[in-house]
């Protein structure tokens, strides 16, 4: 079996909507917990002393909300963090929920923010992160449509390359006149499958495949994503390109020997 680039293809897209797919549980895992944590409602207004005779503003349960942020952070860092990048060690926690979860997300969890874990930060991770997973989501839905395409693809390529190498086993020179057009016209029903097939990878390509409430998910994007670092970052059509190319010198040929015979 002659191998293309659809079926590196194949196993770059499987192999990303495995990896999403975990993501995906992570998620859910760090959801689930987030939400059986208690909230901190903050009162301000217990005056204190301090050392200079100043008076300052204490927080109600301050230390009780603090622990319940790095709570949040801790389940960030054992559940979705290890899907998200490829060395936890090299990117700071914060940075890396700021990226997953966004800005607000990230100053409202930070050590540094007193304001505890209120019902409105707790509001504000669980929206994230549904926001997120629903991005997940339509992103696997898009791999499911990549997939489809790519096995359409595999069979069509499969099914012509299997042809032509057993065709080729019989010289042109042995063939009469009517094998000759037989072997021409199977060549023109081949090359028209094919033309077909560009023709519905172009059209799933300027179409939106995984689409939600929360997110949007163009076929030319994800496929961009998944073959950044391939070759040919559209397999199909470099694939189906280059048999058409064979197809018309295999035509071309056969015609030479026909016309010959005329």
């Amino acid at each position: 079996m002659i191998e293309t680039h659809v079926d590196s293809a194949t196993e770059a897209a499987e192999r990303e909507r495995a990896a999403l797919t975990e993501q995906g549980a992570a998620y859910e895992e760090f959801r689930r917990r987030v939400a059986s944590l208690s909230t901190t409602e903050i009162r301000r207004g217990c005056a204190g002393a301090t050392a200079h005779g100043s008076v300052t503003a204490r927080t109600a349960r301050a230390d009780t909300g603090g622990a319940a942020c790095e709570r949040v952070r801790e389940t960030f860092a054992e559940t979705v963090r290890p899907h998200s990048i490829d060395d936890v060690g090299e990117e700071p926690l914060l940075e890396t929920i700021r990226e997953e979860l966004g800005d607000g997300v990230a100053l409202a969890l930070a050590p540094t923010t007193d304001a505890g874990f209120t019902p409105k930060t707790k509001r504000a991770v669980l929206t994230a992160t549904r926001e997120r997973s629903r991005g997940i989501e339509a992103t696997v839905a898009a791999i499911d449509s990549e997939l489809e395409s790519l096995e359409t693809a595999a069979d069509v390529v499969a099914g012509l390359t299997e042809w032509l190498a057993a065709a080729n086993e019989t010289p042109l020179s042995s063939l009469g006149f009517d094998a000759l057009r037989n072997r021409h016209e199977r060549l023109a029903t081949h090359r028209s499958q094919c033309d077909s097939l560009l023709t519905e990878r172009q059209e799933l390509l300027a179409s939106t495949t995984g689409r939600n409430q929360s997110a949007d998910v163009t076929h030319r994007s994800l496929v961009r994503y998944l073959y950044s670092s391939y070759p040919v970052v559209y397999p199909v059509l470099s694939t189906v390109t280059r048999l058409v190319d064979l197809l018309d010198d295999c035509q071309r040929t056969v015609r030479s020997h026909l016309t010959r015979r005329a």
